[in-house]
């Protein structure tokens, strides 16, 4: 558990134990005082986005837009995004795998969901999120709120809802490919018993992104935990499949717009810092 000050700003997270460990890759919660404007970058990383935000006084949840509608999905980002937090706020965060994307949602299709921070009352219905909504606004302070959003993550993750057989076969081979991102898809697609076609369609109907760009985001991820782990960056490189160096550097420039010891370092926000540390060194802000 870690919790970090920062002018108006206080973020905190907490370790993802037990049955979550498949589903969710990190917890935290950020409080920000003051209003905006507050720049911000998110970079690609191998985990989906599920955020709660609520406002700061009496009436949290209306504060923020209509009861049910403040928990979001962002899916598995294309390129780095830019943009200016409006601040006054209180965003909790999971990290979802691809696994975890799958069995929280109960398999719902990704393919024509919105990319970014689509409302997950429309891809499930309204009633589950108004009440975490309600329950996460009654708990006081952030550890507290967090936990609450685990609870209920955990409870979904445990009760046995029905899912879609292709579903869970695509983040079974999603987990499988940010594990190992030398992995081909022809392999993955051999150990899921379908074609590699057929995966490719099911990456795209289930998870929203191809294997290709997995791929390439995960190897990009493996890059900056092994460096951050004390790996080289030419080693890191060859151990994510890169051919060579300039192919790495060619990749992360494409996904990041910088270089790969300006993504590596990057740490501009407490953001970056406490994402950082929950998710064992991935790159989520910049």
């Amino acid at each position: 558990m870690s919790t970090l000050h920062h002018g108006s700003m206080q973020v905190h997270h907490i370790p993802v134990e037990g049955v979550l460990r498949d589903c969710v890759s990190a917890l935290v919660a950020v409080s920000l005082s003051e209003t905006g404007p507050l720049p911000l970058a998110i970079a690609p990383h191998d985990s989906m986005m599920l955020s709660v935000q609520l406002g700061q006084g009496a009436d949290a949840v209306e504060q923020k837009g209509e009861p049910g509608l403040n928990t979001r999905l962002t899916g598995i980002r294309q390129w780095t995004g830019r943009f200016t937090g409006a601040g006054d706020c209180i965003s909790l965060f999971a990290l979802l795998t691809p696994l975890g994307s799958v069995r929280l949602l109960d398999s719902r299709p990704l393919v024509s969901a919105p990319r970014i921070r689509a409302a997950v009352a429309e891809l499930l219905d309204p009633a589950p999120t108004r009440r975490l909504e309600a329950d996460i606004a009654q708990v006081e302070g952030l550890g507290g709120k967090l936990r609450t959003f685990g609870a209920w993550l955990e409870a979904r993750a445990t009760d046995r809802r029905q899912q879609s057989r292709a579903a869970l076969r695509a983040g079974r081979a999603a987990m499988r490919l940010c594990q190992d991102p030398q992995a081909s898809i022809q392999r993955l697609a051999d150990e899921q018993h379908v074609s590699r076609r057929q995966l490719e369609r099911d990456f795209t109907q289930w998870l929203g992104a191809s294997p290709r760009h997995l791929s390439q985001v995960a190897r990009v991820q493996w890059v900056a935990r092994k460096v951050r782990a004390g790996l080289p960056l030419a080693a890191a490189a060859a151990d994510a499949g890169f051919a060579d160096q300039s192919h790495m550097t060619r990749v992360v420039r494409q996904l990041t717009g910088l270089t790969p010891r300006e993504f590596v370092a990057s740490q501009r926000t407490p953001i970056a810092g406490i994402f950082r540390a929950a998710s064992g060194g991935s790159t989520v802000y910049l």
